[in-house]
């Protein structure tokens, strides 16, 4: 854990700002961070006291330390795995921050710690899953285990996947009023890496229209089929024309239309605001 001089946080807003930024992430915004809630790793804080009393013994030498208040605030990290069974990975650290009062020779010191504890837990979101969630499908996979906190599906040609059910609710929700690009900027500076791969992912099995045919061959590009595929990955038909607009200068006629949305997914993966 990382020890800082002086009070950091004083409510739960500041500590999730101390938590972002000892994790080095940053504009990753509250919603995002709400939608792991559940996820994050609480004890009767006996484990909490000894990740800060031996992070104080580190520091000061102190044998233990007075803590004022902790928070547990949940700090998700994304990665794109392309291979076998293309998904999207979400990896949910508990990061705690504490403030505390250490004894010294003169009197005490007040500190704020800030760090990971516990285990994280790993959510893995196959493209097809996502690409039948964003179509209102989940019912074609079969459901083969559901409790009160979690559900899991089998998949065709990926492991079975076990999701929280309310992440469920929460993404389905999001992804009703945004693309997905979008979401994923939510995540702040991780989210432009794996956005063009994401919806890269996801134009490929729009291109399909199904997990079970064969990938087309390429064909070159119409303003139309580009709007359509665009519309296709949930954006909104104010943000598709922006985009459309924006890279018709770049469009050579004898492109694909693969590459095509390549060009115009390009600068909505680096943050650019295409609506109104």
């Amino acid at each position: 854990m990382k020890v800082f001089t002086g009070i950091q946080a004083d409510n739960r807003k500041e500590a999730t700002s101390l938590a972002l930024r000892t994790a080095g992430m940053a504009k990753v915004r509250p919603y995002i961070l709400d939608m792991f809630a559940a996820m994050v790793v609480t004890d009767s804080g006996n484990e909490a006291v000894k990740a800060v009393n031996s992070a104080i013994r580190s520091k000061y030498g102190a044998k233990s330390a007075r803590q004022i208040d902790r928070w547990h605030i949940p700090i998700p990290e994304l990665r794109y795995q392309g291979k076998d069974c293309p998904r999207l990975d979400i990896e949910v650290k508990t990061f705690l921050v504490a403030t505390a009062s250490v004894p010294s020779a003169k009197g005490h010191i007040l500190v704020t710690l800030a760090g990971a504890t516990g285990k994280p837990e790993l959510l893995s979101i196959p493209m097809v899953f996502l690409h039948a969630l964003l179509d209102n499908d989940l019912g074609r996979f079969p459901i083969v285990a559901r409790d009160v906190g979690c559900t899991t599906w089998e998949v065709p040609g990926c492991k079975t996947v076990r999701l929280p059910n309310g992440f469920v609710g929460d993404l389905s929700q999001a992804l009703s009023w945004q693309p997905v690009v979008s979401w994923l900027l939510d995540f702040g500076s991780q989210g432009r890496y794996v956005a063009p791969l994401v919806a890269g992912s996801l134009f490929g099995l729009l291109l399909q229209g199904s997990t079970q045919q064969p990938a087309p061959a390429p064909r070159s590009w119409s303003v139309e089929e580009l709007r359509g595929a665009l519309s296709g990955l949930g954006f909104r038909h104010t943000e598709v024309q922006r985009m459309v607009d924006a890279v018709m200068p770049r469009c050579r006629p004898e492109i694909t239309l693969e590459e095509a949305v390549r060009l115009a997914l390009q600068p909505a993966a680096e943050g650019a605001n295409y609506a109104q």
